[in-house]
């Protein structure tokens, strides 16, 4: 059974643009020491008017905290939830679920590597939708890039779950997540892999 770790309001757009901004779609992400602005406070101590000895935070020269690439699943874009019976029937449709967007920015905390994902996508009702709230679960895999041959290595994924209210009828209702404690394992390369979950084809 895989764990929900984490659930956000779909309303919280404005987050999760902030996120995005910090590291386009497929771009090397970091999280730069120096972008805080007020560096001076963070590294020095002690009187400097009397040059007294200082203390010097040497995280604070430290390069950007290297962050691994994310890859959607194959099958991760889109998933179409149906009536039961009726998958191949388009008026049992209920609504459709795309993930559009995605970006990550690392940090060094507690001497881990925690990083801030933020993703986003459209959800659209189909004929059968009657109304009501969705559970959009994303999946979120950190996957060893030296050893991806061995599945039975593979880590069990994280699932993030998104509250979406929907209207029957209504126009595609925009969602975005923002989780911002993803501990990246360390002592090798990996890669983070999302998805849309539908909960049947799920990756072990």
């Amino acid at each position: 059974m895989h764990k929900t770790v984490g659930m956000r309001r779909a309303g919280s757009v404005a987050a999760a643009v902030m996120v995005l901004a910090l590291a386009g779609c497929g771009s090397d992400g970091g999280g730069s020491v120096f972008g805080g602005g007020d560096v001076g406070k963070t590294i020095v101590s002690g009187n400097a008017a009397s040059r007294s000895a200082v203390d010097v935070n040497p995280d604070v020269f430290r390069q950007d905290v290297p962050c691994p690439a994310i890859e959607v699943e194959d099958g991760g874009y889109i998933v179409m939830k149906s009536q039961r019976g009726k998958d191949d029937d388009p008026r049992g449709l209920q609504y459709q679920a795309n993930l559009e967007k995605w970006a990550r920015k690392c940090r060094r905390e507690g001497g881990e590597v925690k990083m801030t994902l933020g993703v986003s996508g459209r959800v659209t009702p189909g004929p059968a939708w009657e109304g009501g709230e969705i559970f959009l679960p994303i999946r979120a895999t950190f996957v060893s890039l030296e050893d991806d041959a061995d599945t039975k290595r593979r880590p069990k994924p994280t699932v993030l779950t998104v509250p979406v209210t929907l209207g029957a009828g209504a126009p595609a209702e925009q969602w975005a997540l923002v989780e911002q404690n993803l501990v990246v394992p360390q002592g090798g390369s990996v890669k983070l892999e999302i998805a849309l979950d539908d909960g049947r084809n799920r990756r072990q």
